[in-house]
């Protein structure tokens, strides 16, 4: 995290928080809205669209996290013309490919802001910084990335540590969003089609056995 008095271009919410219940008491949100209060960001960016392991009435809702989190902020009275989402990544690593491959309309690339701050969780934030590191490796380096964890697990079980280790081992000697995204786009099952038309626990079980194959790669 920067000093108190760290201007920003964009304060980044990679989404993440359940869309079900009261969103008052959601910990990055609300610190989102408070910090923009401060003057101290020049907009919100939100990326993220929901699970791969989201149930059929969520899809069928067709409404993303990003945008639920868009509307919420209008509530607390962020400006719209302040506000960006994308609401296409399905996983943590596309929440920073898709916005910057192939930016929603109207949307600036990720790579447009010359700083930013990602909020998140704290069992979050520690994945979200590898993936940063190779999707936005020049931006990190230069010290134009900023990270404010907040408290929350976020899917911060044994099973996330393993998927974790095993989509670094996937990404392994891929570098910058165009080799990461045509990735995912091809090989991830997230993004497979017919993924959505499996039940919950089909999809867990063969996310796990191509989890714990990417794990099991050679370093």
């Amino acid at each position: 995290m920067a000093n108190a008095g760290q201007l920003y271009d964009a304060l980044v919410i990679p989404t993440g928080e359940t869309t079900n219940g009261d969103r008052e008491n959601f910990p990055v949100t609300n610190e989102a809205v408070k910090a923009f209060g401060t003057g101290r960001y020049g907009c919100i960016f939100i990326t993220g669209r929901y699970g791969g392991f989201a149930t059929a009435e969520r899809k069928k809702a067709g409404i993303s996290e990003a945008q639920e989190t868009a509307e919420y902020l209008l509530k607390k009275d962020i400006p719209l013309e302040k506000i960006y989402f994308d609401g296409r990544s399905l996983e943590s690593v596309g929440n920073f490919t898709f916005p910057i491959v192939c930016p929603a309309h109207k949307n600036p690339s990720l790579l447009d802001f010359d700083n930013m701050e990602i909020f998140a969780q704290e069992g979050h934030i520690w994945r979200i910084k590898d993936y940063v590191s190779i999707v936005m490796q020049s931006k990190l380096w230069e010290g134009k990335i900023d990270f404010r964890a907040l408290l929350g697990e976020h899917n911060n079980g044994l099973m996330a540590k393993v998927y974790h280790k095993g989509i670094m081992n996937a990404l392994k000697g891929k570098y910058g969003p165009d080799e990461i995204h045509d990735f995912l786009m091809k090989e991830h099952p997230f993004y497979s089609k017919g993924w959505y038309d499996k039940s919950p626990t089909e999809r867990k079980i063969e996310m796990a056995a191509v989890g714990l194959s990417w794990f099991l790669r050679s370093k």
